[in-house]
């Protein structure tokens, strides 16, 4: 690859109360990974908030955006300081742009893979099961968090538990460049000023058995379904989704 790039200018954005001296030590660390990534810089945003309420058991956040070369890189870190929090994006951010540059170099020296998995209509309806079910153990996180986890996953949509709103929901991405969020909360003034907008999905949790939301996601083109099964105790939220394979894979809460 070729040699790094010059060091980027970072745009800051801040809100509550940050010092000066934290101001520029998380403008220094983004500089500084201005270079991992070995493409062109073409904007980086840094935004730093210190939330003021007292029950927040992590107000300070930290959040990053880099355009290499036309193509965004993000990351979105909370701390109980804004010390901590930035040394968390650092850290996130770095991964990221590591792994980016280490896809690009692959590309370089093999031929694009030709995919070898059987399309989803390769197995018929009546012979699809669940072939994966995975148990999480959800920590609560903010939006935000569970965005910037699906991205470092590489995954179109991640389950996980609102700790703003104590709720069961789905992040995901359907193509059109943004991330979207379900089920919706009345009233809630969705982020999105460093990352592509995070809208309110179309997606609905519906309460059907595992059976019944098998055949609702055959009847649609839909990766996923997010439902609840009535007839368990915990009413928690759980994705049903398709796999490449052709089978079902199924994602629920920890007990």
């Amino acid at each position: 690859m070729g040699k790094p790039h010059a060091v980027c200018e970072v745009e800051l954005l801040t809100r509550g109360v940050i010092t000066q001296r934290d101001r520029n030590q998380a403008i220094e660390k983004v500089q500084a990974l201005c270079e991992l990534g070995h493409e062109p810089v073409l904007a980086a945003v840094l935004k730093l908030k210190v939330r003021t309420k007292a029950t927040l058991e992590l107000p300070a956040i930290a959040e990053a955006s880099l355009d290499l070369n036309g193509t965004p890189v993000r990351a979105h870190a909370t701390g109980h300081s804004i010390t901590e929090a930035v040394d968390l994006l650092h850290d996130r951010l770095s991964r990221r742009l590591r792994r980016r540059r280490d896809r690009l170099e692959d590309r370089h020296h093999e031929p694009e893979p030709t995919p070898n998995h059987a399309g989803y209509s390769a197995v018929p309806s009546d012979e699809r099961e669940v072939v994966r079910h995975k148990t999480l153990a959800m920590h609560p996180m903010s939006l935000e968090e569970a965005a910037d986890e699906m991205d470092q996953l590489d995954h179109g949509f991640y389950l996980f538990l609102d700790a703003d709103h104590d709720l069961d929901r789905v992040v995901y991405r359907n193509g059109d460049g943004s991330v979207y969020v379900v089920p919706a909360v009345a009233g809630e003034d969705l982020p999105g000023d460093t990352r592509p907008p995070i809208r309110s999905g179309s997606v609905v949790l519906s309460h059907l058995p595992l059976t019944e939301a098998e055949a609702l996601l055959d009847e649609t083109d839909d990766a996923f379904v997010f439902f609840a099964d009535p007839d368990s105790d915990l009413d928690r939220g759980n994705v049903l989704y398709r796999r490449f394979d052709g089978h079902y894979g199924l994602i629920t809460p920890a007990v």
